[in-house]
């Protein structure tokens, strides 16, 4: 555990000098990453290896940030079908112990990698860099965690890794993701923390209730995502109710953390020091400032698998030169996964609107989500403390159609508490279920 924390310690350490390094040195750092990481994978995973060999390239051909680009992105799907085959058969032995990661399947697309203690590492001392980003203080503070991989409602006298190795925490509380949004808030309650980590699917279920009988926790300074996407109404009524702003760090547990938002503009910085993240469009070329594309991730110290041009399913959105210094390449917004896009006849997609300030206007619409059964079957899911009526559901459906171009008839669903997010404990505004 010593050196553990001792490694932990000096990541910390130096993530803390490179986020204040110019794009060209960054780039720079990726590329020498690069290389250790294709010359490795090239000999220990078989797959990778006839990957490259089947595309006619070379290991060096891969090198540069420039040559990667050369490289076919793959998919959940090609690591399901590589099998074994895809795992390194031996890595470094200061990255060991490996161990198996299996994500939630919220695409329905579940798969298994691995990951090495060296993985564990980057992931505690980015979890350092997040609370020093916000201004999070450890010190005497209670920390309440709802996600996934929380089995029973526990109670701990400290926080955990990787805080409590360097800080004297207050206490910790984990609530499982399965518990119902009542009791769940309940218990959020007794416990009243200082900080709250949880996917913005429980807070939206939370925010529909704080709206009904009012906010009630008295003590919290911060409130931070994971592993979901939050949209702009979420973040408007909760700040609406407590004054503070959701803080949002985009990650999936293939690679662990992607890109960070930025407290200081609301853009999610890239975690240049560790990966490659690319945004590309339906060709694949580079995406612009301000186009949306497909995230393709390279994770440079996992030597256990080939993440490499990994295609993770998300969407976000190029964003700029951010203004508080700090040169990594941005996201403007994280936009979500491939099934949260309509899908036409002709097989377009295109993101759909919610209209969620014309339907106010309507009726109270606490909570939506819209899903697409059939070409010809789209159905919204509303959440309001009243029945509507006719008059309501008319109008409310003419936003609607409007909302996915008119290119399909829509009905309405209505629910009087709220929508339950999948079960992976994350809420997605929009679900194509078109394949």
């Amino acid at each position: 555990m010593k050196d553990f924390a001792q490694a932990v310690q000096g990541w910390a350490n130096y993530l803390d000098r490179t986020q204040w390094y110019k794009l060209k040195d960054l780039e720079k750092i990726q590329e020498q990453g690069l290389k250790r990481l294709v010359l490795h994978h090239a000999v220990q995973s078989p797959w990778f290896k006839r990957w490259i060999a089947e595309q006619g390239l070379q290991p060096r051909d891969i090198f540069t940030l420039e040559g990667l680009k050369k490289l076919k992105t793959f998919t959940k799907r090609d690591i399901q079908n590589a099998g074994e085959d895809f795992f390194a058969r031996s890595v470094p032995d200061v990255h060991k112990p490996v161990r198996d990661i299996s994500t939630s399947g919220s695409t329905g697309q579940p798969v298994t990698t691995k990951k090495t203690q060296m993985d564990q590492v980057i992931w505690n001392a980015m979890t350092v860099r997040d609370h020093s980003w916000w201004g999070r203080s450890a010190e005497g503070q209670k920390l309440t965690a709802i996600k996934a991989g929380i089995k029973i409602q526990v109670e701990h006298a400290q926080w955990g890794m990787p805080m409590s190795m360097f800080h004297t925490t207050g206490a910790s509380q984990g609530l499982p993701v399965w518990m119902k949004t009542e009791e769940q808030l309940a218990a959020v309650e007794q416990f009243q923390p200082d900080i709250m980590i949880l996917h913005a699917g429980v807070l939206r279920g939370f925010v529909t209730i704080w709206e009904r009988k009012g906010y009630t926790l008295t003590n919290l300074k911060h409130c931070r995502n994971i592993s979901d996407t939050v949209d702009q109404d979420l973040r408007d009524r909760f700040r609406a109710l407590s004054g503070l702003e959701i803080e949002d760090n985009y990650s999936c547990s293939e690679t662990g953390s992607v890109a960070m938002q930025c407290p200081v503009s609301g853009l999610y910085h890239t975690m240049m020091e560790t990966q490659i993240v690319e945004v590309i469009d339906r060709a694949g070329n580079p995406c612009q400032e301000g186009q949306e594309g497909r995230i393709v991730i390279t994770d440079l110290y996992n030597t256990a698998n080939p993440i490499i041009r990994y295609e993770i399913g998300d969407w976000a959105i190029v964003g700029g030169e951010c203004g508080c210094g700090r040169a990594h390449k941005t996201f403007s917004k994280v936009l979500g996964r491939e099934r949260n896009l309509l899908k036409l006849p002709d097989g377009s997609r295109f993101w759909p609107r919610a209209g969620r300030y014309a339907m106010q206007q309507v009726a109270n619409v606490r909570q939506w989500q819209i899903v697409q059964h059939a070409y010809d079957d789209v159905e919204f899911k509303i959440v309001t403390d009243e029945a509507i009526t006719e008059e309501q559901e008319t109008k409310l459906k003419e936003i609607f159609s409007e909302a996915i171009n008119n290119f399909a008839p829509v009905r309405i669903t209505r629910y009087s508490d709220s929508i339950p997010p999948n079960k992976g404990g994350k809420f997605e505004e929009s679900v194509c279920l078109v394949e």
